[in-house]
């Protein structure tokens, strides 16, 4: 096991050196991180600083965030094909998505989208908790939320429709 951590883990750093080195401009990564290292203000330490390492510290970031989102709801559900789906999150958070879109709110803002997303998904959660109530089971979470992802989908459907 400890075999396959520390390879997944050589893989990302891998793959973070990739994410730096690759972009739209022609870029040496060891010339740029020496200018940063001396504090020249050349433009490729001003790529290496400014784009393309914050992009790739944002991308593992991110997506450790959602690793260990994903395995959290495995352990809660014991379940380890559970996703968000499940519990209807997803699907509530696409139809604040929709809202937002067919009101017109979301040409006129453009954080407003994703914000509505985010707010939908939120609501379906809390939606979910006081449904299922604080002495909830497994199967009750993952029969309500079965019954959440259906009402939203086809809430989203009478929108679209």
């Amino acid at each position: 096991m400890r075999g396959i951590i520390a390879a997944l883990g050589a893989f990302v750093l891998v793959l973070f050196a990739i994410s730096i080195a690759v972009g739209p401009t022609g870029f040496a990564p060891l010339s740029a991180i020496a200018d940063v290292l001396a504090g020249r203000d050349s433009p490729m330490a001003l790529i290496l600083v400014e784009l393309r390492l914050p992009r790739a510290l944002l991308g593992v970031i991110i997506g450790g965030a959602l690793g260990l989102a994903g395995a959290a709801m495995q352990g809660l559900l014991r379940n380890p094909l559970a996703e968000p789906g499940v519990t209807g999150v997803s699907a509530t958070a696409a139809l604040g998505a929709v809202l937002t879109f067919y009101s017109g709110y979301a040409s006129a803002a453009p954080l407003a989208l994703p914000l509505a997303g985010i707010v939908g998904a939120g609501l379906g959660a809390i939606l979910l908790l006081v449904i299922a109530g604080r002495d909830a089971t497994v199967a009750t979470l993952i029969l309500i939320g079965a019954a959440l992802n259906a009402l939203a989908g086809a809430a989203t459907a009478l929108v679209l429709g």
